[in-house]
Parts: structure tokens; C-alpha cells; sequence
């Protein structure tokens, strides 16, 4: 018998495109409907349908340029960008095709390979042509960079709509931003690429795409690995070699052979083994040697006792990791909540309180019968106080906006039932059970403080909800992100 062959994988075509999107006012023109940038946005979305494997950029333009996307071969991550689209993204006004297209050049010189691209989605006004406009396509026909540009746009033109209403005007007269077809086609060529108009069917990526930029040749790809046959015949042979063995060999041999594969059978898992060896090691002090085999051992249970053998030397940053993978590995809430409350332990034995407080506070979610956890955050919240911390929060171990604990573990914890927990000793921080093969380890406790401090339930859900009222401005951080990458000219440009 032979073992059946995988699937051969679709073939790539690595090349490297930046998209430069045009951003600047006149595209919000409606001579091309909805309007020239909505346009711009569907087309983009039309051609990511043709990628073979293509990594693609996004720089977006006005007055200055930015980048919004570096290259990627993630689809969806170019998706996400094309929905960040937004005229509010540039301030600076105008069409500064110069500075997007000599940014679209850095962008591609620092990218790996030597097939790249430009791609330009603008509608080609023609105040963008001017003598940077002309360097900037002498700069990439340079560096061999060919130069596609969809022109959204028409030569008619159309009026150019303002924000507050109206249409923009020069001098009293309203501006009509109409496409420069004749000079951007130029342009194209010239770098060995091609111009197209937006079309309501497929012949402008035709153009572009299928006889444009798929026909490019693309960076050489790696060795693909032989398809072979794997012979199995050995498989069947070793039944019938045993049978042949025991009908021409001796009984007492049989037998010790049958005795030797049972003993093999029966031979308990390596990480069961570990774990053997691990607890022995904690029974004989040698927390050392205890964490070391309990991480051999692996899995949920292996680093739960990797983490308390290290709590017991006082090693807390390596227990806040070993009960950090032990979350991420639990299969049960009873499981990730007894691991989030011994890295709580953890993050209070380093004194990093507020991370302490959240894993707490998360434990409770989940066991609101916790004695031993309400105690701890109540500790943890007075260490908080003492210390005046006013740290803004982002997103806690439940899923919430606050502060991540170390290792930025999220967690979305169900609420279960609570687990049968050692007695809580109310005079300080404890570690929970976690030890397999133990009965329960607690960590020495922590000095309390000599007046506790009681949390009004209250104030903690109001400020929960405070939190997650709280409102993201994307456009204005991506605002603020593309600026550093803006040039700024004593070029004088018309502010559409």
C-alpha cells in the first residue's frame, strides 16, 4: 500500500504593489457614482477577488501622504484599511501626487524581493500634473517601478462638493475638477505600466490586473518540495512476521517476547512519568528539580505545578509564566479561574498591583463564592490606593477595557461553579491548589494590612460602566499615525 498524496497548493505570484489612493477633495466629486473616492474604495475591493498571492500596500494622499497599510498578502487586513478611508486622514489640502508617489518608492525599496508595483487610484485632476509630479514618475521609471493608475474620473469633470455644503470656488467661479487622462496615460507608459478609466464592468482591471499587473513577472519561488510516495508495506509485513515468530519459535521465547510488549503497552505516558518524578522532587524540598520536570511534563496540569514549585522559591516572575501558559492551556473555567488566581498571586508577590486586582477581580466573576479571592483583590485594592495608581486601562483579563496583566493575557470567563478550595486564611495572599499530586500548597502569606479595606461593589460596576462607554476615534489616531510620514513642500497646490 501507499500513502496518499497531498493536494498541490494553488500557485502565488509574488510581486509587491503599493496602492496610492487619492484622498484629496475633488474626490468626493459625484460625476462617478456614489462618488469618485466610494468608487475608488468598491474597485479595490473588486480587485482584491484577482490576487494570487500578490502583497499589497495602502498609501493614502492629499496634501501629504501616509501609509496605511504596509505590504501584506492578508486580504482581509487590506479590507480593514479600505474601511479606515476617510478624507478627514490628511489634512493637509490639495493633491500631492509627488510626495505619495516618492513615498510609494521608499515603501517598495525597503520591501524584500525585485518584482514590484505601483498602483495609483486617483482621478487624475489635472492641477495634480505638474513638475514634481513629472520627477516623482522619472524617480520610479528609474527604479524600474512600473506605474498602473486607474482614473476615476471623467473629462466633462464635475463640480467639487466642500464639507459644510456648497462647492468650492476660485476667484467666484466654481471649480470643476476634470480628469487629465492624457498626461497620467503618459506617465504610465513611460514607467511601463498602464492607465485604464473606471469602467462599470471588467474591462478596467482587465487592463490593469489581468494583462497588467498579473502578467508581471514575479519573484522566483521556493524550491517546492517533491511530491513522493511513502511505502507502507512494512506495516503489514510486522503482523505477519510476528505470527511466523511465534508459530517457529519456541513457547518460553513467545512468552518472553509477549511479556516484554505488554510491559511496553503498560508503560505509563512520559508526562505522566514526569509528573511522578515532579511530585517526588516537591515531597523531598527540591522545588527546583520539581518546577524543571513539572515543565517537562507540559500541559495545563505540568505548568500549574511548574508555577507553584516556583512561588516556592520565590521565583515569581517565572510563576506569573508558568501560570500565565497554564490559563492559556486550561480547558475548563475551573481550570482557567484556579490559574488566574495563583498569576493574581503572582502579580502581587512582584508588587504589580493593579494586574493583581484584575486577575482577582476576574476570578470572582467567575466564582463569586471565592472567599480566598475577595480577600486578595481587597488587598490588591488597598496596595492600589496606597499607591495612588491612575494608570489608564485597556482591556482586563475578562475581556474589559483595563489594565493587561504581564504577558497580555485575555481571557472571556464564564461564570462556574466554585471549585472545593482550601481554607482561606485571611491573613494575606495565598496560593491556590495547583500541584498535582498535592493536596493543596500554599505560598507564606503576605503581611496584611492592619485595617482592611472594604470595595463598594457599586463603584466598581459604575466605573465599569464609565469605561465601557468610553469612545474610539480611529480616524483621528491614524490621523495623527499617517502624519509622520508627511513631506512638507513650498509647493503651492489648489486645496482640491
Amino acid at each position: 500500500p501507499l500513502e496518499l498524496r497531498a493536494g498541490q497548493a494553488a500557485p502565488r505570484h509574488l510581486l509587491t504593489v503599493m496602492a496610492v489612493l487619492d484622498v484629496s477633495a475633488s474626490m468626493r466629486a459625484t460625476d462617478i457614482a456614489p462618488d469618485r473616492l466610494a468608487r475608488a474604495r468598491l474597485e479595490l475591493l473588486d480587485w482584491l477577488g484577482r490576487l494570487q498571492g500578490e502583497r499589497v500596500g495602502l498609501i493614502v494622499y492629499a496634501g501629504e501622504a501616509g501609509v496605511l497599510l504596509p505590504p501584506t498578502d492578508d486580504p482581509a487586513l487590506l479590507q480593514r484599511a479600505l474601511d479606515q478611508v476617510d478624507p478627514r486622514l490628511i489634512e493637509a489640502p490639495g493633491s500631492n501626487l509627488a510626495a505619495a508617489l516618492d513615498l510609494a518608492r521608499a515603501q517598495l525599496a525597503a520591501a524584500p524581493g525585485t518584482a514590484k508595483a505601483v498602483l495609483l487610484l486617483s482621478d487624475a485632476e489635472a492641477d495634480s500634473v505638474d513638475t514634481s509630479a513629472q520627477a516623482a514618475v522619472a524617480a520610479l521609471q528609474h527604479a524600474r517601478l512600473p506605474l498602473f493608475v486607474l482614473g476615476i474620473g471623467s473629462e466633462a469633470g464635475a463640480p467639487v462638493p466642500l464639507p459644510d455644503g456648497g462647492f468650492a470656488e476660485a476667484d467666484g467661479v466654481q471649480v470643476v475638477s476634470r480628469m487629465a487622462a492624457p498626461a497620467y496615460r503618459q506617465w504610465a507608459q513611460t514607467t511601463g505600466g498602464r492607465f485604464a478609466g473606471v469602467s462599470d464592468g471588467d474591462a478596467d482591471w482587465a487592463a490593469l490586473h489581468d494583462r497588467g499587473i498579473g502578467a508581471l513577472p514575479g519573484d522566483p519561488l521556493a524550491p517546492a518540495s517533491a511530491a513522493a510516495w511513502r511505502e507502507l508495506y512494512a506495516w503489514c509485513l510486522a503482523p505477519a512476521l510476528a505470527l511466523l515468530m511465534a508459530i517457529s519459535l519456541p513457547r518460553r521465547v513467545v512468552a518472553t517476547l509477549a511479556l516484554a510488549l505488554w510491559a511496553a503497552v503498560a508503560a505509563p505516558p512520559p508526562a505522566l512519568a514526569d509528573e511522578a518524578e515532579a511530585w517526588q522532587a516537591w515531597q523531598q524540598k527540591n522545588f527546583s528539580g520539581a518546577q524543571a520536570l513539572y515543565a517537562q511534563a507540559g500541559g495545563y496540569r505540568g505548568q500549574m505545578g511548574a508555577g507553584a514549585a516556583a512561588w516556592r522559591q520565590a521565583a515569581y516572575a517565572a510563576a506569573a509564566r508558568h501560570f500565565g501558559a497554564a490559563l492559556l492551556l486550561a480547558e475548563s473555567d475551573r481550570q482557567r479561574a484556579d490559574a488566574l488566581y495563583n498569576l493574581g498571586n503572582a502579580h502581587y508577590a512582584r508588587g504589580q498591583w493593579q494586574a493583581a486586582f484584575e486577575a482577582f477581580e476576574t476570578v470572582l466573576r467567575m466564582r463569586p463564592a471565592d472567599t480566598r479571592a475577595g480577600a486578595n483583590r481587597a488587598l490588591a485594592w488597598q496596595r492600589l490606593r496606597r499607591q495612588r495608581t491612575d494608570a489608564p486601562m485597556q482591556s482586563d483579563l475578562g475581556g474589559r477595557r483595563g489594565f493587561l496583566a504581564e504577558g497580555q493575557i485575555q481571557l472571556d470567563g464564564q461564570a462556574g461553579p466554585p471549585p472545593d478550595d482550601p481554607e482561606s486564611e485571611a491573613a494575606g495572599v495565598q496560593i491556590d491548589r495547583g500541584v498535582p499530586g498535592a493536596g493543596g500548597a500554599h505560598a507564606p502569606a503576605a503581611a496584611a494590612p492592619s485595617q482592611a479595606l472594604r470595595v463598594d461593589p457599586r463603584l466598581a460596576l459604575s466605573g465599569l460602566k464609565k469605561l465601557d462607554r468610553l469612545q474610539d476615534q480611529p480616524t483621528t489616531l491614524l490621523h495623527n499615525l499617517l502624519k509622520q510620514d508627511a513631506r512638507h513642500d513650498d509647493v503651492e497646490r489648489p486645496p482640491w
